[in-house]
């Protein structure tokens, strides 16, 4: 069984017309989805918006139904150098944790510079890079030649300014801006569960002007491209025989 989890309904919303034989369940206070895309057998569920909801959320899905993947469904904010427009597709190379760390007058420190002691017996170790390049990475990657690969940047505080935009986007090379992914990085490199990341972009970084905001495009963009990867693994896992 594979898990999609996003933050907010609207980022599932085609996914969830094209369930087969859907079945909603109670998770708590809240609602799950199960079906089938492709001949997919599928877990949908959303965490909420932020680090702190996807951990919670993710961390007691992944306790109770054991997923095989996860695939992590999104809109995302574009860096300037990426080249992406509202409407793209990106897939994560990696997420990063943009700005958990110390801010000072002379630049951003981060936390894993920041010289805490480790004790690796009693607590995890300091990171703030997940890589994301799984096979399921590769195979997102060959049934979107289109989308753009590369490092994928979690914040609490987006870049709502172009000086942030620009500081994030140098210090990290990220191509995305998004508010849950390194968080469900984290948990799945805990539980050494896939994760594969897709997101569509809703604006650039940067900007807060009304007309650069897209988010129900960017949001229905990564749900075709999630479609679509669904439709390669249905291949790939059954593939057709010629006589």
């Amino acid at each position: 069984m594979l898990l999609i989890i996003a933050a907010v309904p609207l980022e599932t919303a085609l996914l969830r017309q094209q369930l087969q034989n859907c079945y909603e369940r109670q998770h708590g206070q809240y609602r799950l989805f199960s079906g089938t895309i492709a001949n997919q057998q599928l877990l949908l569920a959303h965490s909420g918006v932020g680090q702190n909801a996807m951990a919670i959320q993710l961390t007691r899905l992944l306790e109770q139904f054991q997923p095989q993947s996860v695939l992590l469904c999104g809109c995302g904010g574009s860096y300037p150098h990426s080249s992406l427009g509202n409407g793209d597709i990106a897939i994560a190379s990696e997420e990063i944790c943009g700005d958990l760390g110390v801010a000072t007058a002379e630049g951003f420190i981060a936390l894993e510079k920041l010289d805490i002691p480790q004790q690796p017996e009693l607590m995890p170790q300091t990171r703030q890079r997940y890589p994301l390049q799984s096979e399921l990475t590769e195979l997102a990657r060959q049934a979107l030649p289109e989308a753009q690969f590369g490092p994928f940047v979690s914040v609490n505080c987006c870049s709502g300014y172009p000086a942030l935009s620009d500081e994030l986007q140098q210090r990290t090379n990220g191509i995305c801006e998004n508010m849950e992914g390194a968080a469900a990085a984290q948990v799945c490199a805990a539980y050494d569960v896939p994760l594969l990341e897709i997101r569509g972009i809703s604006n650039p970084t940067g900007s807060r002007e009304p007309q650069d905001w897209e988010i129900k495009r960017g949001a229905e963009a990564a749900q075709r491209g999630m479609l679509k990867v669904l439709q390669h693994l249905s291949k790939q896992r059954n593939p057709t025989c010629d006589n």
